[in-house]
């Protein structure tokens, strides 16, 4: 019954996952896209993407002010179908018109598809008339159809920090993410190093099933993660800097272990990369602005800190050798809807 009536802009923002999500569930429809572990992720303030779906006379996609064809464009599209579907939406779907503005480099570990995949589905159901406003029960709805697009699209719905469970029912209903509220605030930073320019060459989604094809790790990460999210959560309810920073670090590198173990090796990690971790792990010991670090299927570091350390913690880092930019990120909002 529902037909497009207007144009809609969405602004969501990316998100870091400190308890990480990688791999696919197996068994499943490929179409759910459930992931095979849970995660737990801090939004980004500044790092975003806004993306306006309006109705026109047919299918174009552009991205940064540049017009895009080809695969990306198909899976955009082929998202757009699928959301169509899911609203029960009558009919062929119509065509639009996708204009979408990273504020984040794009395809380059930090976490732009979520973002993208976030704001690609908030828009196009304000497009489709599927949604007016962004309340609890629409945001759920509109995070699970994310999570179909890009896995840690789901997480982006929200701001601050948000749980995305794996869950185990087959049809994905249980595979939920939801917002973890914190008593009070809590004043972090995330840095986010930047330690080369470009996209990585492989992709996070080919990765992970090359993951859990070959790395005789993947068993154990499986198994192993879902404590790792207890203890996240616990520590983030109980403001406890250090156990969330711990949980954060040996998840990452389980995460990365699981990747250099499998066939052929996965490394996203430079040499800044490794020095980056190493100048964080030398200034924790020797008593100075203490820092935690992550790093998703890139070759970027991410710093979890307090706020009055990251201006002391961020100059240390943007003098490593081979580090090129460093931004001081705050926890940021939930998504937005806007019908134009």
């Amino acid at each position: 019954m529902n037909q497009p009536v207007t144009a809609a802009l969405a602004t969501a923002h990316s998100n870091i996952a400190l308890v990480k999500y990688w791999g696919k569930r197996a068994g499943c429809d490929p179409e759910l896209n459930l992931p095979a572990v849970g995660s737990l992720s801090m939004t980004l303030d500044e790092l975003r993407t806004v993306t306006r779906v309006a109705p026109a006379s047919a299918d174009r996609f552009e991205l940064d002010g540049e017009e895009v064809e080809g695969k990306p464009a198909a899976k955009v599209f082929a998202h757009l179908d699928r959301l169509w579907r899911l609203g029960a939406c009558s009919g062929p779907r119509p065509r639009c018109a996708v204009v979408s503005t990273n504020h984040l480099p794009t395809a380059a570990g930090l976490a732009s598809s979520a973002s993208g995949f976030a704001a690609l589905t908030i828009a196009a159901a304000g497009c489709f008339g599927l949604a007016e406003q962004l309340d609890d029960p629409t945001r759920a709805r509109l995070s699970a159809w994310a999570r179909m697009g890009s896995g840690s699209a789901a997480r982006s719905l929200w701001g601050g920090f948000v749980r995305l469970d794996a869950g185990t029912a087959d049809d994905g209903s249980d595979c939920r993410a939801r917002p973890l509220p914190s008593p009070r605030p809590w004043d972090l930073r995330l840095l986010v190093v930047h330690t080369a320019r470009g996209a990585k060459q492989v992709g996070s989604t080919g990765g992970m099933e090359s993951s859990r094809l070959t790395s005789p790790y993947y068993p154990a990460w499986v198994e192993s993660s879902a404590a790792d999210l207890d203890a996240a959560e616990a520590a983030l309810r109980a403001r406890a800097f250090d156990q969330l920073g711990e949980v954060m670090e040996h998840s990452c590198f389980k995460m990365h272990a699981c990747m250099l173990a499998t066939r052929p090796a996965l490394m996203y990690w430079n040499g800044a990369t490794l020095e980056v971790i190493r100048a964080v792990w030398q200034l924790r010991e020797a008593g100075g602005p203490v820092g935690y670090v992550t790093s998703d299927a890139g070759p970027h570091v991410k710093v979890l800190c307090r706020a009055e350390q990251a201006p002391a913690l961020a100059a240390e880092l943007a003098a490593v050798a081979g580090v090129h930019e460093v931004q001081r990120v705050a926890p940021g909002p939930d998504a937005s809807l806007e019908l134009t």
